[in-house]
Formats: structure tokens, C-alpha cells, sequence
């Protein structure tokens, strides 16, 4: 059955319990307890706020034994995330406005990559639910000493109803699931992917080898225009180089002039390219590629311009930049099934090459 581009997730439910008491010295005391009997996944993490309910801190939870996280400033109080009837968290850029779905609480923005603990990335929906959390338990810290209970399946029960209860929230799915490839944490996004949420990595590796190993089944079709392969390929690293030298002038300071010149670069010349990635972020995409397979890709990555623009015939353009000697103006360039799989073989190395280094300017923040 085709499924809906958007969806509600119901929350995975359960109860949360606030047991309040009062110590002999007269100071009052509280306990939250949460307990889950539904059969959805289930999951959550804590987050410690002040009045009226904004969040500070991302909650330590711990474990049996473990100290208590009491948070950075006196009087915050601890609430629980819980996560939807999926085991999946929403989340909210507030630089960006992303929304995403993740499999653990956020750590970094799927889309502008700013880096950050879960609670800055709530959503709207899970603000009023925590607003709502603190009222709830300023009214049993004024009350005598008893139990305080949060019915979460009440909650979850009532995502098709008109009248929402108080405590409602829903996260939102857009049916687009990426798993990152280094923690292989789910990631539920429309639209542009870049970062993982929980760790930052950069997921545009995972994304070139689907289309390399498309075109490298074009070039073992018997009836494949060769030609078509080689440029296609060059192409898919020109948009891979694309995508990280954007990233690199968002997140990096630089002058104006650096910043125009990146920014309205073309990357189809990879001597180029691979100049300009040295000097300006010490990132060298030939790195353990041999100076014949550097040549080669140079020639490659100019003949991609002859076959998308020139109908595959050679100008003078390409023999005065290649100084490819083997034709003459108006002559058609060939390409083999061994030469097409070469410079798909190079593409990846040098787009390995090129995440290598990104990832050592931005590494991840959890492995």
C-alpha cells in the first residue's frame, strides 16, 4: 500500500509518576518513576528545567548506583523525554528549523550541522509538554504528601481525537529513513541529509556509492554508451565536492574573497579542485592515488565537459588544457568499459579523500 508522505506517531505511552514527601527538616522531596506495559518500543532521556518550564541541561540518567545528576543551577527539576510508539525521538533545529525523527536523543542538526546537547533540539510540540510537566508539578509540590500521575496512554490513545489532552504530543514521520554509517543511528528526514544527528557524521559517502554502483552496472551492459558513464561519474563527484565545500563555508570563518571564490567555483577541472581543497583546508583528494592514475583523472574529469557540451568531439579547448595529442579538433572521444570503471574507481578514492579530511576538521562526537 503506497504510504503518506506525512504521518503522526503516537506517542509510545506508559506512565509517569511524581511521589512527592516531606524530610523531617522540613524540606520537600520528589521521586519520578516511569513505567511502560504497552507493546510499542519505548524509550527516553531526561532534561532539567526551570520556571516556567525551559530547559537548561540534558539530564544524566545513569543507572543502578549511579549518582544522581543533580543539574547546573538549584531548583531545576528533571523531566522525561519519552520517545514515540517507534522508538524514535522529534527534534527541532532552532537555527535552521530542520525537523528530523531520530533513533537517540540529538546531538547535532541533520541539515546545517550545529552541534549541541538533546535538549536544545526540542520541538515545539515537546516544549508545551514539558510547560505542561512543570505546572503540573508545582501543583503537587504545593500539595501534601502523595503520588501525581502522568497517564502517557491516555496520551498516545488520542492522536486521532479532536480534544487533546493536556499532556498530548505527537512526533511527525516523513517516511525518509537514512542510517548513518558510522553509529548507525535511524534518521527520519524530508528533503536535504547531510549530518548525522547523534554522532555528525557526514553521510554524503553512503549516498556517491549508491550512484557509482549504478553506473558501474550501466558500464557492464553490453549496449552502454561508455561515454555517458565516464561523464555521469565525474559529474556525481563534481555534486559530492559541491556539497562539502558548502559546508565548509557555512561553518568555517573566511575572507570574502575566499568565500566568492568557493562558493561560485566549478569543480569539473580536478587539478583544480584538488588545489584548491590543499590550500584552503589542507585536504588533498590525490592523497595515495599515483601520479598515472592522477593523470588520468585530470584528463577524464576535462573530457567530462567535451562529452556533455561538445557532443563528444574533441576542441581545441580540451587539446590546449588536456594537451591530449591523440586527436585532433572535431574528432570523437572513445571511452572503454575498462576506462570507465578506472575513473569510477578513482571518483571514490578521491571523494574517500575528501570525507577523510572533513571529518578531521569536523569529527564525529560519539563513535
Amino acid at each position: 500500500m503506497p504510504r503518506e508522505e506525512f504521518r503522526q506517531v503516537a506517542h509510545s505511552g506508559g506512565r509517569i509518576t511524581i511521589k512527592t514527601s516531606t524530610r523531617p527538616d522540613g524540606r520537600r522531596m520528589y521521586q519520578l518513576e516511569y513505567e511502560h506495559c504497552r507493546p510499542v518500543a519505548s524509550g527516553l532521556f531526561g532534561v532539567h528545567v526551570v520556571p516556567p518550564g525551559i530547559p537548561v541541561a540534558t539530564a544524566s540518567l545513569g543507572g543502578i548506583g549511579a549518582p544522581i545528576d543533580p543539574g547546573p543551577v538549584p531548583g531545576n527539576v528533571s523531566v522525561f523525554i519519552v520517545s514515540d510508539s517507534e522508538g524514535m525521538w522529534g527534534a527541532q533545529c532552532q537555527r535552521c528549523g530542520a525537523y528530523w525523527r531520530s533513533g537517540s536523543p540529538s546531538q547535532c542538526c541533520v541539515r546545517c550541522g550545529l552541534r549541541s546537547e538533546p535538549h536544545e533540539f526540542l520541538t515545539d510540540a515537546q516544549l508545551a509538554y514539558i510547560q505542561q510537566f512543570f505546572v503540573l508539578f508545582v501543583q503537587a509540590h504545593d500539595a501534601p504528601d502523595g503520588e501525581h500521575v502522568i497517564d502517557l496512554d491516555a496520551v498516545a490513545d488520542a492522536v486521532q481525537e479532536v480534544e487533546k489532552p493536556p499532556f498530548y504530543y505527537a512526533e511527525e514521520s516523513q517516511q525518509n529513513l537514512f542510517i548513518c554509517t558510522r553509529c548507525r543511528c535511524s534518521v527520519d528526514i524530508l528533503g536535504e541529509f547531510g549530518y548525522c544527528s547523534r554522532c555528525g557524521t557526514r553521510n554524503d559517502l553512503q549516498e556517491l556509492d549508491k550512484s557509482l554502483e549504478a553506473i558501474r552496472r550501466r558500464i557492464n551492459n553490453p549496449e552502454a554508451r561508455h561515454e555517458d558513464c565516464v561523464r555521469d561519474a565525474v559529474a556525481t563527484f563534481d555534486s559530492f565536492v559541491g556539497q562539502f565545500v558548502k559546508e565548509f563555508v557555512c561553518q568555517i570563518p573566511m575572507t570574502t574573497a575566499r568565500r566568492n571564490r568557493l562558493e561560485n567555483g566549478r569543480f569539473h577541472n580536478v587539478t583544480v579542485v584538488r588545489d584548491e581543497l590543499r590550500n584552503a583546508f589542507d585536504i588533498d583528494i590525490f592523497e595515495g592515488i599515483d601520479n598515472k592514475d592522477q593523470r588520468f583523472a585530470a584528463l577524464t574529469f576535462l573530457r567530462r565537459h567535451v562529452y556533455e557540451h561538445q557532443g563528444g568531439e574533441a576542441d581545441e579547448e580540451y587539446i590546449k588544457q588536456s594537451g591530449d595529442t591523440s586527436v585532433r579538433p572535431k574528432q570523437a572521444l572513445h571511452e572503454t568499459q575498462e576506462s570507465a570503471h578506472q575513473i569510477v574507481g578513482l571518483v571514490r578514492r578521491m571523494a574517500a579523500n575528501l570525507d577523510k579530511g572533513f571529518h578531521e576538521i569536523f569529527p564525529p562526537v560519539c563513535a
